[in-house]
């Protein structure tokens, strides 16, 4: 089945608003299977809606449109539907009941302006809509199913994910099987992963494979077809080991799995606590890993000592030490993660330090130097790295190194600290 997006509004067309809602149609569509061929944005104009929709009706099967259902003047997409169809606008009195139930719960009077969201295209399937005052709603025509949705993000991805995916399910003529899954890659470019699966034949799999740049990582997406889902499941565990083994251990996680979610459930599985000591990263560790529900578990504390003064004073760094090696330094790492660790009482501890920029660099120690950490009960291990970009990106490719350094232990993947 193809499928055309179409996302109106003005605020898209102007820069305004970042079209987000496309990008979230065209990931959850494409993960079953269905072909996501056109994605068009246009404004709020009547002209333009109706030709976005008589384009999308030549080239799609399934047309999918977002945006443009509120009560306001400038939302008028499906009285433009209504025309562009040569329908009828009809008010649904149940819709309407509905809505003044809903101002009634809030103790609210219902504003006139508001009325219109009961008005439909005459004939269409309404799609109620639990979390917002504008339900969604289908017309058929000539074999082409149009879907019209909100465009609030909240409201629309609980449409698509319990009505439209369903709908366009049981729409769809083909009848085979489809999985994907998304193997989230840190460490290396797009173009070493690519080089590093070099020869693997995906279509021996009867799969496909894309790359896809997310910083700070990059992913792999597996899709697979078959007639059946055992058929589909074999061949997807047979293909990600290969993929898996190629890569080195540089998976982080997978699909919906975060790292800073696998790191807390290696932690918890081996009793293991942790503490950070951060420099350059300003907590931005202990708020990446603070993300995850029930992180008390496992993360005992961040102390963030950004200063020297606060290096000495709080963790007692020797000062004789950031004198001689600098403050960016890999024995300043070490002894920030050792000593944040003691004072804890935790089972590891890291410690980073760097030049996130954009002035503060030498030509010893040009801005993107950083040195991570890892403090554990086999000894204390530290590493240099020279980090791109700017100082967004240098704090956060540091907070994930960091993290990634936990993984890592756990798999006896650091140099140093083998079990």
């Amino acid at each position: 089945m193809r499928v055309e997006l179409i996302t109106v509004g003005n605020e898209l067309t102007a820069g305004e608003v970042v079209d987000t809602n496309a990008a979230f149609m065209a990931a959850a569509l494409s993960e079953i299977g269905l072909e996501v061929v056109f994605i068009t944005t246009t404004g709020d104009s009547p002209l333009y809606i109706e030709e976005a929709l008589r384009q999308a009706g030549e080239r799609a099967d399934a047309i999918v449109v977002s945006g443009g259902l509120g009560p306001t003047e400038d939302d008028i997409t499906a009285k433009t539907a209504a025309r562009a169809f040569g329908l009828p606008l009809v008010l649904q009195q149940g819709v309407l009941e509905d809505l003044k139930r809903v101002f009634a719960e809030r103790r609210m009077e219902m504003p006139a302006s508001n009325e219109k969201q009961a008005l439909f295209p005459q004939g269409a399937e309404i799609i109620p809509n639990p979390q917002g005052t504008a339900c969604g709603f289908v017309i058929r025509r000539r074999g082409k199913i149009f879907v019209f949705l909100p465009g609030v993000p909240r409201e629309l991805i609980s449409l698509v994910n319990e009505k439209v995916i369903p709908l366009l399910q049981l729409e769809r003529k083909e009848t085979f099987t489809v999985r994907s899954r998304t193997l989230k890659v840190f460490g290396y470019t797009e173009s070493a992963i690519a080089d590093l699966l070099k020869g693997i034949k995906p279509e021996d799999f009867s799969a496909t494979l894309a790359y896809l740049p997310r910083f700070p990582e990059n992913h792999v997406k597996i899709t697979l077809r078959g007639k059946t889902p055992a058929e589909v499941e074999g061949n997807l565990g047979r293909l990600e080991r290969i993929i898996r083994d190629r890569l080195r251990g540089r998976v982080t996680a997978a699909d919906g799995e975060t790292l800073e979610g696998i790191v807390g459930r290696l932690l918890r599985e081996n009793g293991a606590t942790l503490a950070v000591a951060e420099s350059c990263t300003g907590g931005l560790v202990a708020h990446r890993l603070t993300q995850v529900p029930g992180s008390s578990d496992y993360f005992e504390r961040s102390i963030v000592v950004y200063s020297n003064a606060a290096k000495i004073q709080m963790l007692g760094v020797p000062e004789a030490l950031i004198s001689s090696q600098g403050a960016v330094s890999g024995q300043v790492a070490e002894s920030l993660a050792q000593r944040v660790r003691q004072v804890s009482g935790t089972t590891l501890g890291l410690g980073i330090t760097g030049i996130a920029g954009p002035s503060g660099g030498s030509e010893e120690k040009p801005v993107g130097t950083v040195f991570i950490a890892l403090a554990s009960p086999k000894g204390t291990a530290s590493k240099r790295y020279q980090l791109p970009g700017d100082r967004n990106q240098v704090q956060t490719l540091s907070a994930y190194i960091a993290i990634d350094w936990v993984r890592r232990y756990f798999f006896n993947l650091l140099p140093g600290l083998n079990q």
